[in-house]
């Protein structure tokens, strides 16, 4: 429920008191504090954007000045210092950030204390970098990728910040990446081409989601990975509904797109069950998923298909009375009936 900043203080005061009377339990209350919002101004939201372009403009300092292999070697050569001096400097900097913004947290908005948590994982990566250096195991990204999404798991649920669980998210998506690409061969693994394989991890990021529900230390972070796993598995379906499981784009070339008809049709049974879940369980994000990638999947199909033989005007008036009608039902539903008792 979200409310202004008077509303939220007189209901937590409202919830207090009763929990105080013994009217509810300490986990009702808790319960009840977790549905409150308070309503952001104007002016906290041009914060918070203001925040995110920090965030960003950190991101490119970072990988500007880091990521400069004649300025770390000029400084190296500078100090005298080898990489293994590097990562324990680093880490010692790293653990004492995370120390200081962890006091600090109660006095911050959350927008900074992401910033901030932000630049502590850059540095733990750092760290991470320079170990590998020195002990010689960066000759693969899967190696680098192995240490750091743990590490970024353990910082973001130690410190409950929503941006360093993105991190870990994303550093999930790039291992795999570089884990079936090592372990494949012929642009397939395990059978699967690139667009299969992240629809299936898509699928298991899915189900993390889930089970992060019945993980109290994890459910904070859970719609972030449902998001990330409904990204990753309409998008791999997508994908999938114009290359097929083909390993090469000769191959996929050679055959006409009527031979990858299925995948289309899994694409969209896929994007109209999340629509009908998502009304059905009141999910707006699955909803709106739903729509967006059955409306992707039928404009694809249409260049794909119809875009030299059909006229447009046809095309576009069949979508219109097609999602003319499904809203119209939609809204029917949604309608009491005249009769029905009030």
């Amino acid at each position: 429920m979200e409310v202004d900043k008077s509303e939220s203080e007189l209901l937590y005061r409202a919830l207090n008191e009763w929990e105080q009377a013994g009217k509810l339990t300490s986990e009702q209350a808790a319960a009840l504090k977790g549905t409150i919002v308070p309503r952001q101004t104007a002016r906290q939201q041009i914060a918070q954007y203001f925040f995110f372009i920090a965030l960003f403009c950190t991101l490119l300092a970072f990988g500007a000045l880091f990521l400069n292999e004649k300025l770390l070697e000029k400084l190296k050569v500078y100090f005298s210092l080898n990489d293994l001096i590097i990562a324990l400097i680093t880490a010692a900097l790293s653990v004492l950030w995370f120390w200081y913004v962890g006091r600090k947290r109660s006095r911050l908005s959350p927008a900074v204390y992401e910033v901030n948590m932000v630049l502590g994982g850059l540095t733990v990566l750092t760290s991470l970098v320079y170990v590998c250096k020195e002990f010689h195991i960066d000759g693969t990204r899967t190696a680098f990728l192995s240490m750091a999404l743990p590490l970024l798991i353990i910082l973001g649920t130690v410190f409950r910040s929503k941006a360093l669980w993105m991190g870990a998210l994303a550093a999930s998506v790039a291992w795999f990446y570089s884990f079936s690409s090592w372990q494949g061969s012929d642009n397939l693994f395990l059978g699967m081409n690139y667009p299969v394989r992240f629809t299936v991890f898509g699928l298991i990021i899915l189900a993390i989601s889930f089970l992060q529900n019945y993980i109290k230390q994890l459910s904070f972070t859970q719609r972030i990975t449902y998001t990330a796993g409904l990204i990753l598995v309409f998008s791999g379906l997508w994908a999938v509904s114009i290359f097929g499981n083909f390993n090469t784009l000769v191959g996929w070339q050679q055959v006409r797109q009527i031979h990858v008809l299925a995948y289309s049709i899994v694409f969209g049974i896929a994007a109209a069950l999340s629509f009908f879940l998502g009304i059905r369980y009141k999910d707006e994000l699955a909803r709106d998923f739903g729509v967006l990638f059955l409306l992707i999947n039928l404009y694809t199909r249409y260049f794909e298909y119809f875009w030299d033989s059909m006229n447009k005007g046809i095309f576009f008036l069949i979508l219109a009375v097609t999602f003319g009608f499904l809203g119209w039902f939609l809204e029917r539903k949604r309608k009491p009936h005249p009769t029905a008792p009030k």
